[in-house]
């Protein structure tokens, strides 16, 4: 019979954790996190189900998980003790010749399975796993997949936030419309940031080729201090000085744009700019812009003045709305949606 143990840590409130399938496709399990509990659901030849229960766990601790196919259910325990008992008629998996062999997929899903899912999901998680014991297996089989991908080890410590390791960017589709006007928008963000490195990419619009907006970090001629740029093109139109950003402390950076005035602020400061390059941006706004986080495509060189990828941690809010990247339309793999290293201070 199916059996998994594992410990499990996350900051994710949505994702799978794991799916396993009979070899013909015609049963299987799902393990996942549905506003940060556990949730199952399987088919077998006598049906489907769904169900959840226990507390959320996505807080960030360690929580040993284990999902034990009985008799006549399958029990659902956290911390060794049970949360879920779902009756289950008949077996899971059918065995063939004496051996139940199944196909196990760790934090996703096959292509073909979505729209089979009793219930829907977003797939993607960010989370941690250790002390694998499959069908009572131990680690085998998991050990040698992990251990080739350095990408796919858990941090030592982490907290909350998106990690971006300097590789690569996520992107959305955000309408930047203000609802208070039918002709105007409106762009306000507000990030949390702890860089790694001086200089790179942290929130850029683009339009084809061309790069209305950019916000990015930038090194300074002082040896104790960066600067935060926004530039329209290859234009800068606002900057702020802050002390040495790549520090464990978290910086607070705003950016507000209308169609007539861009205000720029780092922690308390501000720089407020009314450059006549806002008609450049105002045009693109009137268009269709893409939103990059952590980075850009390839743009033609000249584009705008900074290209590099942002390296450290950062947590993004546009016009009121928190950006979980688990639901950008692209993102680099080695970027950690719901997870930041810790430095030890």
């Amino acid at each position: 019979r199916f059996t998994a143990e594992f410990d499990f840590r996350t900051y994710d409130a949505e994702g799978v954790i794991l799916y396993a399938e009979s070899l013909d496709n015609s049963a299987w399990i799902l393990l996942a996190l549905r506003d940060g509990k556990i949730e199952i659901q399987f088919k077998n030849e006598f049906g489907t189900k769904v169900t959840s229960g226990g507390k959320a766990i996505n807080d960030g601790l360690w929580h040993i998980i284990s999902v034990e196919e009985l008799e006549h259910s399958i029990s659902v325990k956290i911390a060794k003790e049970a949360v879920m008992s779902i009756n289950s008629p008949g077996t899971l998996f059918k065995q063939s010749q004496g051996f139940l062999e199944t196909k196990v997929y760790i934090a996703g899903l096959p292509r073909k399975v979505g729209n089979a899912l009793v219930k829907q999901i977003n797939p993607r998680l960010d989370g941690c796993i250790r002390a694998w014991n499959l069908m009572n297996q131990g680690h085998s089989g998991v050990k040698e997949v992990i251990q080739e991908k350095q990408s796919k080890h858990c941090l030592v410590s982490v907290g909350r936030g998106s990690f971006y390791p300097g590789t690569g960017m996520a992107v959305f589709q955000i309408n930047y419309n203000n609802l208070d006007s039918a002709e105007d928008w409106l762009i306000n963000v507000t990030m949390t940031i702890r860089p790694s490195t001086d200089t790179g990419v942290m929130f850029a619009l683009v339009s084809n080729e061309t790069v209305p907006l950019a916000l990015s970090i930038v090194d300074s001629n002082s040896s104790d201090s960066q600067k935060i740029i926004v530039t329209i093109g290859n234009t800068t139109v606002a900057q702020l000085e802050s002390k040495k950003l790549c520090t464990p402390r978290r910086v607070q950076v705003g950016l507000l744009v209308t169609k007539q005035q861009l205000e720029l602020s780092v922690d308390s400061h501000t720089d407020i700019s009314n450059s006549e390059h806002l008609s450049i941006l105002n045009q693109a706004m009137m268009a269709n812009v893409a939103t990059y986080l952590g980075g850009l495509p390839d743009v033609p060189l000249g584009a705008t003045s900074v290209t590099a990828f942002y390296n450290g941690c950062m947590e993004v809010k546009v016009n009121n709305r928190q950006l979980d990247l688990d639901e950008a339309i692209s993102k680099h793999n080695d970027i950690r949606s719901h997870s930041c290293p810790l430095i030890m201070q």
